[in-house]
């Protein structure tokens, strides 16, 4: 009988074990399954990933130029680490100094022409510009003239700038560009920022001009997965780019749950105006074709706008709304709170107005208040 009881026992054990082996293998088999959907999800989306099209302006004419350097490294990220992006560097060189006595017949010297064309050609802009006299440049600041000239090929397009200069590493010409870009309805993303002070220790570029410093690289990426993203959103797409950006407020952001949103193609891109429609600079004109914009930092107005009608998850709706419903009900909850203690304060007081008016020793509280 203790045999049979010995030999039953063991059995018991040896079935919870490969029970337990069994139920480890489906939670590892399910896991592999998780991760597998999640990397086919991604790969279609890196497959339906639209190419946006930037072009490169830098600000200074020297050989050397570090802004140079920033634009050539820039134009590695994409060949290398960063898809979907292809730079086009832009020589601004060539181009005669601003007169409008060159403009004949409404045309322009045809050098001024190939350039304005590269810049319409472009989803986006990114500028490199050194800091002249607390300012920005005036190579830069004439290329920019040229091609605001009616029609303004420089309207409804994302813009980047990044700026290599001395102790504050370009910051005040960066504002002043900023200033121009309200004027030219050039979109330039907030953040990230990247000023860069060319003469502090460690050495932020080798001998050659190009970039060598880890951190200004990591930064240089940053910057283009920003533009990439804010780019894509003012064509109206909704490509999430959530994996690679640590700015979730301008590409939107995965579900906990592990959805993701549906990829655009890149034929979805709206494509800009003809270079030959004439309009008036402003938000008045018809021949704009992109999402309003007026308030570009206004998430309601802008993102709404499409986010209701093509951000649709696997199995469920984004509410843009959230947000200010979670604030409608905190302002509520405060509120009940404040009168909770007002209630409570209230109730206190009529305790001790009607105990018994004595103290902690025992005590008349009235002969207490005569004798003090």
């Amino acid at each position: 009988m203790a045999s049979i009881y010995y030999f039953s026992k063991k059995k018991k054990k040896t079935n919870k074990s490969i029970l337990k082996q069994v139920t480890y293998a489906l939670k590892q088999r399910r896991s592999l399954e998780r991760v597998l959907r999640n990397y086919r999800a991604m790969e279609a989306m890196a497959a339906a990933k639209p190419v946006i099209k930037v072009a490169a302006l830098c600000g200074s004419l020297r050989e050397g130029s570090y802004n140079r350097g920033l634009l050539r490294y820039a134009m590695e990220l994409t060949k290398e680490e960063i898809d979907g992006i292809q730079i086009d560097y832009i020589d601004i060189s060539p181009l005669p100094m601003l007169n409008t006595d060159l403009e004949v017949n409404g045309k322009y010297p045809p050098v001024v022409e190939a350039f304005r064309q590269r810049i319409l050609a472009a989803d986006s802009i990114l500028f490199a510009s050194p800091e002249y006299n607390y300012s920005v440049t005036g190579p830069l600041k004439n290329a920019i003239d040229w091609a605001s000239r009616s029609p303004n090929v420089f309207a409804n397009k994302a813009a980047a700038i990044v700026s290599v200069a001395g102790s504050l590493g370009g910051a005040r010409a960066q504002y002043h560009y900023r200033q121009i870009g309200v004027y030219l309805d050039l979109h330039f993303i907030n953040k990230p920022e990247f000023f860069l002070n060319a003469y502090e220790s460690p050495a932020k570029f080798d001998s050659d001009g190009n970039l060598i410093d880890p951190a200004s690289k990591k930064r240089m990426k940053k910057v283009l997965l920003a533009l990439q993203a804010f780019t894509l959103q003012l064509r109206g797409c909704n490509f999430n780019l959530s994996t690679t950006s640590e700015f979730p407020r301008q590409i939107g952001r995965l579900s906990e749950e592990g959805h993701v949103l549906t990829p655009c193609t890149e034929g979805s891109l709206a494509p800009p105006f003809p270079a030959s429609t004439r309009y008036k600079l402003g938000r008045t004109s018809e021949t704009y074709d992109w999402y309003d914009l007026e308030t570009c930092n206004n998430e309601r107005s802008v993102l709404s706008q499409f986010q209701n009608e093509n951000f649709s998850l696997k199995n469920k709706r984004y509410t843009p709304n959230v947000r200010e419903r979670m604030y409608k009900f905190g302002l509520v909850a405060s509120w009940v709170f404040f009168l909770i203690v007002i209630m409570l304060n209230n109730w206190v007081n009529s305790i001790e107005d009607a105990c018994c008016k004595r103290n902690v020793f025992g005590r008349s509280l009235d002969l207490w208040v005569a004798h003090s």
